[in-house]
């Protein structure tokens, strides 16, 4: 049977494989097509190309974004109306259940289909707006608001807030270890972007050795098509 509450824990992580093993990504905003191309060979198109497809518009059932697949091929349509922000999460949200292995025509109709969404919305906040680097810039005296996400992240008002919203209800003392496991890693790979922002004087919370955390990284990218199990 199952399960009736969304698997947050697999959102994060293998939004974090993505974070720590991208070579597309390196700093925010985050080139959302970049990221697709390099993680998959879906093919991205507005909604106006749908008919070239023998797709039909009006079935979709989402105003937003859509993952469809044709002849062994997925696609994802977006509707070209929408403002940049929000067409950048709706790409990545329908990324995230493709990466996550989401059969949502199985749970069209169930309970479970609502699970797969929350899913799907957390592994596309986490590569937008990574908790780790957030975090840290509160750490740093940075004050987390709607306006800084969408400033420094390129994000929608609403995205943020709901970012804002979801990261208070956390208790990180509750993580497993294999959620903080890319913490550090993910740290020393966007420190550039932290620094622009808010300059750190000391260094105590990185690695001694720049080599060392590099290894690490590379050791992400040699196996990043890797998937994780639960």
């Amino acid at each position: 049977m199952a399960s009736k509450k969304p698997n947050f824990k697999k959102a994060n992580i293998l939004a974090n494989e993505i974070l720590v093993a991208s070579s597309t990504l390196v700093t925010f905003p985050v080139n959302t097509k970049s990221i697709v191309k390099e993680w998959s060979d879906i093919k991205i198109l507005s909604f106006k190309c749908a008919h070239d497809y023998g797709v039909d518009i009006e079935a979709f059932g989402s105003e937003a974004a859509v993952l469809q697949s044709k002849n062994g091929r997925y696609m994802i349509f977006y509707n070209q109306d929408d403002y940049g922000p929000r067409i950048k999460f709706s790409i990545l949200h329908e990324f995230g259940h493709y990466y996550l292995g989401h059969e949502l025509k199985k749970y069209e109709n169930d309970e479970k289909y609502g699970c797969l969404e929350v899913e799907a919305n957390c592994f596309a906040a986490q590569i937008l707006m990574p908790e780790q680097v957030l975090n840290e810039l509160k750490d740093r005296g940075g004050v987390i608001s709607v306006e800084f996400l969408v400033k420094s992240f390129g994000v929608s008002k609403e995205a943020a807030q709901k970012r804002i919203e979801t990261m208070g209800k956390i208790n990180y003392d509750w993580r497993s270890a294999d959620e903080s496991l890319f913490d550090e890693t993910i740290l020393f790979k966007y420190k550039s972007f932290i620094d622009s922002i808010l300059p750190k004087e000391s260094r105590n919370t990185w690695y001694e050795d720049d080599y060392e955390m590099q290894q690490e990284r590379d050791s992400w990218q040699l196996d990043k098509r890797s998937r994780y199990t639960y």
